[in-house]
């Protein structure tokens, strides 16, 4: 397939912190390299590394993306398919002016985009920097035969595999049973590299990677992409089960019961174990976790600061507070000894390792995480985002306000947060209570306030 000549791009696949579109109607080949060129033009990058995940548009899209940097002369790196963990800490840990993954993450397959890293493992987004590489794109229009793009090929799993293992010692690790779900992602391969440096007997569910998705969509999230995760635990009586979305960074685990394990019990759960080891450590989570996440900063009497919701501002306010750990209700993790960016292979090998000093079955320690109840993060679709949020603050005048992200009201026995997406007419909604009947009763009622419905 050629490129022709491009005068524009669709704007609204710029987004907060990344670049994300439907193929081919709002990126393709053609955007691809111009998006590249774009890059280029605003880094003055001269090194660049480039993965990509198991979508069907991924291959072609990789390849534009590596003609546009090769045509503006740049050293080009092929690291093949990666996960975004691992190409945002090759931005840290090696020598690229920036490395990028060609990755939707846990978005239907449809979908394609791009993440971004510059030197230093710092993420490119949360302060303009995709929006000013959108305006570049869409006023460039270049073209290119896009023949064979002048690439190296760069393996980055050996190194990963070992930085990873630097976070445990393995040698503590128990022969523990678990079952991991990587919804024929790209974690597959990795995962299964991984565990051949661990004493652990492992039982492999959607390990190839395939972009049709074919069994469920890799975004654990969601508590039902997880229940064949949640049925093969029970079966072969496994100690946990550990689940990966698409590009491998984000992860959710499934206690020994079967049970689901949501985001922030998981941010509580790491934090407290970090925390035990050393309580002076500064500790951050976004501005959606629940009250665990609370409840164990106050524990320790540690130093902790709420963020924005994204992995850009997070990796921003980790290198700001000096923190060593953060963590987000959507399974992000985030390591300071990771360049302060996120991986949830990390953060499951950290659980592997409590599990096996501890002794006790991941339930049971999972207890004191469970006094309070959450739904799942909900979209709901709005004609205007910011009338539903006014009349939402004007309803709920009784509980304390915050607006660090969204609008945040709290109650002594519940709280909710809505917030806005960046570029769809969406809320999104978290709500969380001392009860499962005050949790459902104030849930139903937002949703009959804001008068809107509930996404399929």
């Amino acid at each position: 397939m050629g490129i022709s000549d491009r005068s524009g791009l669709d704007s609204s696949i710029f987004r907060a912190y990344d670049i994300r579109g439907i193929y081919p109607t709002e990126l393709d080949e053609a955007g691809a390299y111009l998006i590249a060129r774009a890059i280029q033009q605003y880094s003055g990058c001269k090194k660049v590394a480039i993965g990509r995940d198991a979508r069907l548009s991924a291959p072609a899209i990789h390849r534009a993306i590596c003609q546009g940097f090769s045509d503006a002369n740049c050293e080009v790196f092929d690291c093949g398919m990666a996960g975004t963990d691992m190409m945002a800490w090759s931005s840290g840990a090696l020598d690229f002016d920036i490395t990028i993954n060609i990755t939707a993450s846990h978005n239907p397959k449809e979908w394609i985009g791009l993440k971004i890293f510059k030197r230093g493992g710092e993420a490119v987004g949360g302060a303009g920097e995709i929006q000013k590489i959108g305006e570049l794109a869409t006023r460039r229009d270049d073209a290119s035969a896009l023949g064979l793009p002048n690439v190296k090929p760069y393996d980055l799993l050996p190194a990963w595999i070992d930085h990873i293992l630097s976070f445990i010692d393995p040698a503590a690790i128990k022969p523990l049973k678990i079952v991991v779900d990587v919804g024929n992602g790209v974690a597959g391969p990795i995962v299964r590299e991984l565990f051949k440096r661990l004493p652990v007997k492992v039982t492999e569910l959607y390990f190839e990677p395939d972009g049709n998705f074919p069994h469920h969509l890799p975004s654990p999230i969601e508590p039902e992409n997880t229940f064949d995760l949640q049925a093969k635990v029970k079966e072969v009586g496994a100690d946990l089960g550990i689940a990966f979305d698409g590009d491998a960074d984000r992860m959710f685990l499934v206690d020994d019961t079967g049970q689901w394990v949501n985001g922030s019990e998981t941010t509580a759960l790491v934090m407290d174990t970090l925390l035990t080891q050393d309580s002076r450590r500064v500790v951050l989570y976004n501005a959606v976790c629940g009250w665990n996440v609370r409840d164990v900063v106050t524990k320790h009497q540690a130093t902790a600061y709420r963020t924005l919701v994204g992995h850009a501002y997070i990796r921003r306010d980790m290198k700001g507070y000096g923190a060593y750990f953060g963590g987000e209700h959507s399974g992000h993790y985030y390591f300071q000894n990771n360049y302060n960016g996120d991986s949830g292979l990390i953060a499951a090998l950290v659980v592997l390792d409590l599990i096996s000093r501890d002794g006790r079955p991941l339930s049971q320690i999972l207890r004191p995480y469970r006094k309070y109840f959450q739904i799942p993060e909900t979209n709901f679709k709005v004609v205007d985002t910011k009338v539903v949020m006014q009349q939402l603050a004007a309803r709920y005048t009784g509980g304390v306000v915050d607006r660090l992200d969204g609008l945040t009201v709290t109650y002594p026995d519940w709280w909710f947060n809505v917030r806005p997406s960046s570029n769809e007419p969406l809320l999104r909604l978290n709500v969380e209570a001392i009860t499962q009947d005050l949790l459902r009763r104030k849930s139903t009622e937002l949703a009959e306030a804001m008068a809107i419905r509930v996404l399929a």
